[in-house]
C-alpha cells in the first residue's frame, strides 16, 4: 500500500472515559506497554517468543499487580487489573494471555486461609516470580479424572503425566499443576519450571494467539512439596467469572488494536478507486463509516468489560453471608458480556478490511491476526453454554452451576 503522513488524533477519546486510565498506576505502565506494542507485529510475523516482554513486565512490577504491598506487590484492585489487561492486550494480546494463569494464582492465594502456604507464595510472586498453567489435558482425557498423577516415591511427592493448553508455562518460574492422587483425589500443587523432569514443548498450533506457548508439558517424576498440595476443589469463589473476564478483557484490547490499525492505515493511504467518493480514502465518507463501525465495537467491548469488572470486584469485597449471591451475579454479568462481545468483535475485525484494499490482506500487514486471535480466545469455554445459563436463570431462576470440568464422559 502507498501511504502519506498525517497527524495522529488522540484515539483515547473514542474508548470512553475510564477513570482508571488516568490514574498513576496506568501512567506507570504506559511506557512499558508502548515498548511491547512496538515489538508486537514483528514478533507475530517472525514468530519471536516474548521472553523479553515478559521479563520487562516482571521488572516493572506488573506481574505482582494484585499481590499485597506487604508482600512486595502493588495491591491493585480487580478493576485496575482488568483495565490494565485491556491496555496490555491492546499492545500485544499474546503477552496479555501469557499472564492469565499467574494472575489467577494470585487470586487463589488471596482467598487462601492464613498459614505458611499463602505468604510463602505471595512473597515469591511479589519478588517477580510468575506462575503458568498446567491443568488441562489432551482430547482423550477423562472429564472426572486427571491422567496426570501425584504419588509418593522414596518419601517425596512426584508428578507424572502430560498436560496441554499450558499457557504461559514456557515463560514462567512455576507451573500450577492439577492431577489425581493414587487414591483418586483431585489435587493442585506447584512445580518448578527448571525441574530436570519437566519438559515444555512449544507445539501450540492454533490459528491465533500463536506466541502464548499454549502447548504440551511432560512431567517425569517432577518434584513437588507436600506442603503445597491442595486437595479437592481449590477454586476461589470468583474463579469462573475471573478467568472468563480475563479472556474478554484481552478481546477488548484486540478490538482497540484493530481499530487503531485500520484508522492508521486509512489515514496514511494515498491510493483510491475511480468509483470511490473522494480523492483520498481519509476523505471518503463510506470508508470513514467503516472505521467508525470498528471503533464502536471496540468502545462497547471495553465498556462491557469495565462494567463486569465491578461485579467481580464486589465478590472480592463481599462479606461471607452474601457471597453466593454475589458470585452468581458476577457470573451472570460476565456470561452476558461473553455472549455479545465475541460476535461483535469478530464482526469488527472482519469489517475493517472493507476500509482498505487488497494490500490489507498481505501477511506483512498483520491485520488478519486480530480476527484469528479473537476467534481463538472465543473458543475457550464456549459461549453457547454460558448463554444458556443466562436464559435458564431468566426463565426458571436457576443459579449458575458450580465449577465445571471438560473431558470425555
Amino acid at each position: 500500500m502507498t501511504y502519506i503522513s498525517a497527524p495522529l488524533p488522540d484515539l483515547s477519546l473514542l474508548w470512553g472515559q475510564d477513570a482508571r486510565e488516568t490514574t498513576a498506576i496506568h501512567d506507570r505502565f504506559a511506557p512499558v506497554f508502548e515498548q511491547i506494542r512496538r515489538q508486537a507485529l514483528y514478533a507475530e510475523l517472525n514468530r519471536e517468543l516474548p521472553f523479553d516482554q515478559i521479563s520487562l513486565l516482571k521488572d516493572s512490577g506488573f506481574t505482582a499487580l494484585r499481590v499485597p504491598v506487604a508482600h512486595g506487590g502493588l495491591g491493585a484492585s480487580l478493576e485496575d487489573l482488568f483495565s490494565l489487561i485491556t491496555a496490555l492486550a491492546t499492545a500485544d494480546s499474546n503477552v496479555a494471555q501469557v499472564l492469565r494463569a499467574n494472575f489467577g494464582f494470585v487470586e487463589h492465594l488471596l482467598s487462601e486461609p492464613a498459614g505458611p502456604y499463602r505468604p510463602k507464595w505471595l512473597d515469591r510472586l511479589g519478588a517477580g516470580q510468575t506462575a503458568g498453567a498446567a491443568a488441562a489435558e489432551g482430547p482423550a482425557s477423562k472429564r472426572d479424572l486427571f491422567s496426570t498423577t501425584l504419588s509418593r516415591t522414596d518419601g517425596q511427592w512426584v508428578i507424572n503425566g502430560s498436560k496441554f493448553f499450558t499457557t504461559g508455562s514456557l515463560y514462567a518460574d512455576w507451573l500450577t499443576v492439577t492431577g489425581t492422587t493414587e487414591d483418586g483425589q483431585t489435587v493442585k500443587t506447584l512445580a518448578a519450571r527448571n525441574d530436570p523432569g519437566l519438559e515444555i514443548v512449544d507445539d501450540w498450533d492454533g490459528i491465533g494467539q500463536r506466541l502464548t506457548a499454549s502447548g504440551t508439558a511432560h512431567f517425569r517424576n517432577v518434584h513437588t512439596e507436600e506442603d503445597d498440595l491442595r486437595y479437592g476443589n481449590t477454586a476461589f469463589p470468583h474463579s469462573q467469572a475471573f478467568f472468563q473476564l480475563y479472556h474478554l478483557a484481552t478481546v477488548a484490547g484486540i478490538a482497540r488494536a484493530a481499530a487503531t490499525d485500520v484508522a492508521d492505515a486509512v489515514r496514511r493511504r494515498k491510493r483510491t478507486f475511480s468509483h470511490g467518493n473522494a480523492d483520498l480514502p481519509a476523505e471518503d465518507p463510506q470508508i470513514l463509516e467503516v472505521v467508525g463501525h470498528v471503533f464502536s465495537g471496540a468502545y462497547i467491548a471495553g465498556a462491557a468489560v469495565e462494567r463486569a469488572a465491578r461485579a467481580i470486584q464486589a465478590v472480592a469485597d463481599s462479606p461471607a453471608p452474601e457471597l453466593d449471591l454475589t458470585v452468581a451475579r458476577a457470573e451472570l454479568e460476565v456470561w452476558q458480556v461473553q455472549d455479545r462481545i465475541l460476535p461483535l468483535v469478530l464482526e469488527a475485525t472482519t469489517a475493517l478490511f472493507d476500509a482498505l484494499s487488497g494490500g490489507a490482506t498481505l501477511r506483512v500487514a498483520g491485520l488478519d491476526r486480530h480476527w484469528r486471535n479473537v476467534r481463538t480466545l472465543g473458543n475457550h469455554n464456549p459461549r453457547v453454554y454460558r448463554t444458556r445459563v443466562v436464559g435458564d436463570y431468566a426463565v426458571n431462576g436457576t443459579l449458575p452451576p458450580l465449577q465445571w470440568r471438560v473431558g470425555v464422559a
